[in-house]
C-alpha cells in the first residue's frame, strides 16, 4: 500500500502548474498587452480578437467576453428580455452561479429532474417540468460531454422558447457530430481556473443572431453603446468585462487546444480501457459522432455490485492517494441553502414570493428520482491534459482492483 501512495502522492491538478499547459505562448500575448499599455477591453484590441477567434471555433456569428461563466449565463438570460416572474428550465445538477444568474433576472428557476445515467436533463426530462410560465430552457452539459441538444432544441422550438446552452465544461464536445455549443440561440462559456481553457476567471457567450449579440455585449458594458453615436444607458446593467490580460492567456490557450484535448482523450482512453468488463463500474456510454473531453471522468457505481458503492470506492482511491468525489456535488441544486431559505433580494424571497400571488412551494426530491440515482451512484474523478496515457492507465488499474476489493 505505501508504494502506491508514494505513487499517487502527486498527481497532476489544474490547481496549478503540474496540470496546466501555461508557456511561452500566453507570455508572448500577455507581452504584447503589456507593450500596449492598454489593459482595459474598451480601449485594446487582445479580448476583440479573441472575440474574432473564439466565434470561429465555436462555428457561431458572434462572441461576447465577459468575467465569468456565471456572468456569461447572466448576459445570455438578460439578452432574452424576459419578464420578472417568468420561469426558466434548468438543472439539478449545476453550479451555483448559473443558477444565480436566474434569480438575479428576476425569473424563477424551474428545475427538471435528469437522466440517472448521465447527470444531464433530457427533452422527457424538461417536458415533464413544462409549466405555462417557461420562457427559457438552460441546457447543461456535464463532465465533457455534450447533452443529447437536437431533441431539447426541437421540443424548445415547438413550445416557441429559447434555448441556452450552459457548455462551461463542454469545450470541444460533440453529440452524434454536432458541437456543443451550436444548437442554442445563445451559448455559455467558462475559462475559471479548472475549465479546459483557463485565464483564471472569465466567460464568453456565443449566437448567430446579431440583435442577441447586441444585447448581450451592452449587459457586459452597463449597457453603454460604445462606438454607436448619441450613446446612453440603454437599460441597467452591471459591468463584466474581461480584460487584455486574461484574454491574452486564451490566446496562448487556443493555440494549443487541439493538443490539450487530445491528450485529455488519449489518457481517458487508457484509463476506461483498464476498466472493461469490471462489474459494477460503468463509464459514459458514447454513441457513434459523440466526442466526450473530459473536463472530468464520471464513474457510475452500482452498490448492489460494490459494497458501499460510490462512496466506499472513493475513500478507498484516496486511500491510495487519487483525488475524487463520490456522489459530484452531494445533493440536488434546489436543496441547497439559498433556495431553501429564499434567501434573495434583502430577505424578500423575490420571484418565488410575490405581492398578491401565493408563494411557491419548495422543491421535493421525490420528485426528481433521475437526480436522487445519479448522484447516489455518481464517482467523479479530476481530469486534465498533464495525465498522461501511462498515468491514465495506473489510475484505471487502480479503480478496478479498489472496485474488485469491493465486490460482492
Amino acid at each position: 500500500m505505501s508504494t502506491v501512495l508514494r505513487r499517487f502522492a502527486d498527481l497532476p491538478t489544474d490547481r496549478n502548474a503540474s496540470g496546466r499547459s501555461f508557456g511561452a505562448e500566453e507570455r508572448g500575448y500577455l507581452e504584447e498587452v503589456l507593450t500596449a499599455g492598454s489593459l482595459n477591453s474598451n480601449s485594446g484590441q487582445m479580448v476583440r480578437r479573441f472575440e474574432e477567434r473564439w466565434a470561429e471555433r465555436c462555428e457561431r456569428e458572434h462572441a461576447i467576453c465577459c468575467s465569468s461563466g456565471s456572468f456569461a449565463v447572466q448576459a445570455a438570460i438578460a439578452a432574452l428580455e424576459l419578464q420578472p416572474g417568468d420561469e426558466v428550465i434548468t438543472t439539478t445538477v449545476t453550479d451555483f452561479g448559473a443558477l444565480a444568474a436566474v434569480v438575479y433576472e428576476g425569473l424563477v428557476p424551474r428545475f427538471c429532474d435528469v437522466d440517472p445515467d448521465t447527470l444531464m436533463p433530457t427533452a422527457a426530462t424538461i417536458e415533464e417540468a413544462w409549466t405555462e410560465k417557461v420562457r427559457a430552457v438552460v441546457l447543461t452539459h456535464l463532465f465533457g460531454q455534450a447533452a443529447r441538444m437536437e431533441e431539447v432544441s426541437r421540443l424548445c422550438c415547438a413550445r416557441g422558447v429559447s434555448l441556452i446552452e450552459d457548455a462551461a465544461q463542454a469545450t470541444e464536445s460533440f453529440d452524434r457530430g454536432t458541437r456543443a455549443g451550436t444548437v442554442g440561440r445563445l451559448s455559455c462559456w467558462s475559462f475559471q481556473q479548472g475549465k479546459h481553457m483557463s485565464c483564471g476567471e472569465g466567460g464568453a457567450v456565443t449566437c448567430a443572431e446579431p440583435e442577441l449579440a447586441r444585447r448581450v455585449r451592452l449587459f457586459v458594458n452597463k449597457a453603454w453603446p460604445y462606438g454607436e453615436p448619441d450613446p446612453d444607458h440603454m437599460f441597467f446593467a452591471p459591468n463584466g468585462r474581461m480584460t487584455e490580460l486574461q484574454a491574452a492567456v486564451l490566446h496562448g490557450q487556443l493555440d494549443k487546444l487541439d493538443t490539450m484535448i487530445a491528450a485529455r482523450r488519449a489518457s481517458a482512453d487508457a484509463f476506461l480501457a483498464e476498466l472493461v468488463g469490471l462489474r459494477g463500474v460503468a463509464a459514459p456510454e458514447l454513441e457513434a459522432g459523440d466526442q466526450h473531453s473530459y473536463w472530468r471522468l464520471g464513474l457510475w457505481v452500482d452498490p448492489a455490485s460494490v459494497e458501499g458503492g460510490a462512496t466506499a470506492l472513493g475513500a478507498a482511491l484516496r486511500e491510495l492517494g487519487i483525488s475524487c468525489a463520490p456522489h459530484y456535488v452531494g445533493r440536488p441544486a434546489f436543496e441547497l441553502l439559498a433556495f431553501q431559505k429564499r434567501l434573495s433580494f434583502g430577505g424578500s424571497g423575490f420571484p418565488w414570493r410575490r405581492p398578491g400571488e401565493p408563494e411557491l412551494p419548495l422543491e421535493d426530491r421525490k420528485d426528481f428520482p433521475g437526480t436522487v440515482q445519479g448522484l447516489e451512484r455518481v464517482l467523479v474523478l479530476p481530469w486534465n491534459e498533464r495525465i498522461s496515457p501511462e498515468l491514465g492507465a495506473e489510475l484505471g488499474r487502480a479503480v478496478r482492483e479498489a472496485a474488485e476489493e469491493l465486490a460482492r
